[in-house]
């Protein structure tokens, strides 16, 4: 029958596309899917690349700033030794000591301390405040060890202004090499809170400033209670001092947050800082761009597979009425048998193969 042929030929040709037609967007979501990792990769190489830029701003303020308060530390301690220096005026001695001192604002205290610990030079004022701080950390430490350089101690509270400070002192030496005393200063913690402040990192980023052993000097956003915590143990920090700057991501213990962790080595001092991003702030922002798109991408491809699904389903049904109209018009619809129209298709093939093999028409009985 050469109508039925003809369409079930037809059949299969849509049968193809339909399946392209679900096909396709099979293809767009796997396309739609890569094109959102892809920008997930950006929203990841920008936090990177901000946290790397934070980092190096942040650091280079606070190693500038700590360079400067140290020479002033020097340029105490050398002037120490200038000849005649004891026998001056106190007035004219305060100017030599500390004529190239540092005076930031957020300077805290400068003293010359002797090898008892009483305060002999007061860069507040030519007439020193009688304190006595030999029981200080810093103290201890240059009477116990004639090497040291600078000493960045653990955040305290002055006693002379009640401030919370981050101390910073040089060892002086006799002529003979014993010890002499401390050049002692100290820069206020608010002038870290001021610094990082200015610096917006979303609702779970911080930035914190370590002593090498571990302990905090300064959090962001501020907790009185983070000031001076030891965190030797954590395996965050312990990764911190594992290089002398670095990336990775990690769980922060003290509130449980996921963060991208950029950190470095405060210049040569023994400080360490950290920037750290929420990775659920980095890719916030993201999120919010897939959820739009991959809801539009689904409920193109939902309506193209769909509008596939119906156009197949009507193919099959009119398919099937037009194989039943072609079955009825060969049949005759009283007795079920091959009607004339049959007969006449039948003879003509059998007439045109005969005249082509050159055989009879009907056999020879």
């Amino acid at each position: 029958m050469v109508l039925p042929q003809r369409k079930a030929h037809q059949f299969q040709s849509a049968r193809t596309w339909i399946g392209l037609g679900v096909m396709a967007p099979l293809g767009m979501l796997i396309i739609s899917g890569l094109m959102l990792l892809d920008l997930r990769r950006d929203a990841w190489d920008k936090a990177e690349q901000t946290s790397r830029n934070l980092l190096q701003v942040i650091e280079r303020d606070i190693a500038r700033n700590m360079e400067m308060f140290d020479l002033s530390l020097r340029a105490a301690v050398e002037n120490l030794h200038a000849p005649g220096i004891r026998t001056l005026d106190s007035s004219i001695r305060h100017l030599v000591l500390f004529d190239r001192a540092a005076t930031a604002r957020d300077m805290g205290s400068m003293l010359v301390m002797d090898e008892r610990g009483d305060v002999t030079e007061d860069i507040s004022a030519a007439s020193p405040r009688r304190k006595n701080f030999a029981d200080r950390e810093y103290f201890r430490t240059h009477l116990e060890h004639a090497d040291l350089g600078l000493f960045v101690g653990k955040p305290i509270i002055s006693r002379l202004t009640g401030e919370p400070m981050l101390p910073f002192s040089r060892r002086i030496s006799k002529p003979d090499g014993s010890f002499g005393g401390v050049a002692f200063g100290s820069l206020k913690l608010i002038y870290f809170s001021h610094l990082f402040d200015q610096i917006g990192l979303g609702r779970d980023g911080a930035i914190n400033l370590y002593l090498r052993d571990g302990t905090r000097v300064m959090r962001y956003p501020f907790e009185a209670t983070d000031i001076g915590v030891n965190i030797a143990d954590d395996p965050t920090f312990r990764r911190f001092l594992a290089a002398r700057s670095g990336a990775f991501v990690g769980t922060s213990v003290r509130d449980g947050v996921e963060r991208h962790y950029a950190f470095t080595q405060v210049g040569d001092l023994p400080l360490v800082l950290n920037v750290a991003l929420a990775t659920g702030d980095i890719e916030a922002q993201w999120r919010a761009k897939a959820l739009v798109i991959g809801a539009i991408v689904l409920a193109l491809c939902g309506l193209t597979m769909g509008l596939s699904l119906l156009f197949g389903r009507e193919l099959n049904r009119r398919a099937a009425m037009q194989t039943e109209l072609a079955h009825l018009s060969y049949t005759d619809a009283l007795t079920g048998l091959p009607n004339r129209r049959r007969f006449d298709e039948v003879f003509q093939r059998i007439w045109k193969s005969a005249r082509r093999t050159g055989r009879p028409l009907w056999p020879a009985p």
